[in-house]
């Protein structure tokens, strides 16, 4: 590994745009993109994938894709990617599980837009949980802790998104309207050749309900907090997220529709625990 970063350290990167791209785990960030890279300004780009916030993308990305004409290269090594990407790539940096700073000093001698991948509350924190109650080796006190961190990241979201230094992307809206898809490219600065939602990416493991589908009209996305309604690790969280007012003050501003349905859980439910 050490031999590794040395190499990275010694190649320079000088995009000619580039897009910095937030977003929380299950929110459709590969597919979003994807689609961006597919619709790259004249149809070449490089993504540096899962990076480190505050440190060098090339030295930290977890992975690095190359597209050409709209479609991802095989090419092996560091040096044959970047050389395949050209002199001055349109570049993606990509940060999961984290949100962008306020005032943010950008990564390179070049434009630079700042993208935030979200999705709505009920289907994003059903997706999360549903995956990683398939993970053997997290039993209920685990998987509390990542959905209680996650939270924490997605109240932060729910502020940032509403500034204006970011363009927001809702992948509800972008899995289910054409024209939504359009806009987005518009508000992003790329040309709208491909307004497809493209294939199933390979990362991240494919659907959290569906597994490793190929064909992304199958993805039921808008279905996933009714699949996980009777689901009691699913209604616990959705009844500690409705007591904490400041997370439903932020909620409201920006899903109103999932704040009044965990609004009406409250006034609703009953939840008595009383020890033997």
């Amino acid at each position: 590994m050490a031999q590794a970063l040395r190499t990275k350290e010694t190649v320079a990167l000088a995009p000619a745009q580039v897009l910095r791209v937030y977003g929380m785990r299950r929110s459709g960030n590969h597919a979003l993109i994807d689609w961006m890279l597919r619709n790259a300004p004249g149809g070449n780009g490089l993504f540096l994938n899962n990076c480190r916030p505050g440190r060098n993308p090339l030295q930290t990305t977890r992975g690095i894709s190359v597209y050409a004409n709209g479609v991802e290269l095989a090419a092996d090594g560091l040096g044959a990617k970047l050389a395949a990407a050209g002199p001055a790539p349109f570049t993606v940096v990509s940060y999961e599980d984290s949100m962008p700073d306020t005032g943010l000093k950008p990564l390179y001698d070049a434009p630079e837009t700042c993208v935030i991948i979200f999705r709505s509350f009920l289907h994003w924190s059903a997706s999360l949980l549903r995956k990683i109650q398939g993970n053997p080796g997290y039993g209920p006190l685990e998987r509390n802790r990542v959905m209680m961190n996650a939270l924490r990241t997605y109240q932060t979201m729910l502020d940032r998104v509403q500034d204006k230094d970011v363009v927001p992307v809702l992948y509800d809206d972008w899995m289910g309207r054409e024209d939504y898809r359009a806009a987005a490219l518009e508000r992003i600065g790329l040309p709208g050749r491909d307004l497809s939602r493209g294939a199933v990416q390979r990362f991240g493991g494919g659907s959290s309900f569906q597994g490793k589908t190929a064909d992304v009209a199958t993805l039921a996305t808008d279905t996933r907090s009714a699949e996980m309604a009777d689901d009691l690790e699913y209604q616990l969280l959705l009844w500690t997220a409705a007591r904490d007012l400041g997370f439903m003050e932020r909620l409201a501003d920006v899903f109103p529709q999932d704040a009044e349905r965990l609004s009406k859980l409250l006034e609703r439910a009953q939840a008595k625990v009383k020890l033997p």
